[in-house]
């Protein structure tokens, strides 16, 4: 797999990030919503305490979406189930007209 380096500027220091070149774009967008989360958040704290308070947000905003996933994976695994026994029961009822 191919490696470039992306260019990213965080809470206003620049770094050099190791990446897929087809990840460049998205790691881009991460960056900017990280400053944009930033300079959002209450002024008057230090900046290790908005990056504290970022890193919980990004972590349970993940497992918020981790459960969403799982749940409508076991809803479309679920409904698939029916779709497959109700194909089964009309497959009996053709064949036994």
């Amino acid at each position: 797999m191919q490696k470039n380096t992306v260019s990213l500027q965080l809470a206003g220091k620049k770094f050099q990030v190791p990446c897929a070149p087809s990840d460049a774009a998205d790691l881009m967008l991460a960056s900017q919503a990280v400053n944009d989360a930033l300079l959002k958040s209450s002024a008057n704290l230090p900046l290790e305490t908005k990056l504290l308070m970022l890193a919980l947000n990004l972590s349970y905003e993940l497992l918020q979406a981790d459960r969403f996933t799982k749940s409508l994976e076991s809803d479309v695994s679920m409904a698939l189930r029916q779709v497959q026994r109700m194909l089964e029961e009309q497959k009996t009822t053709d064949n036994a007209n």
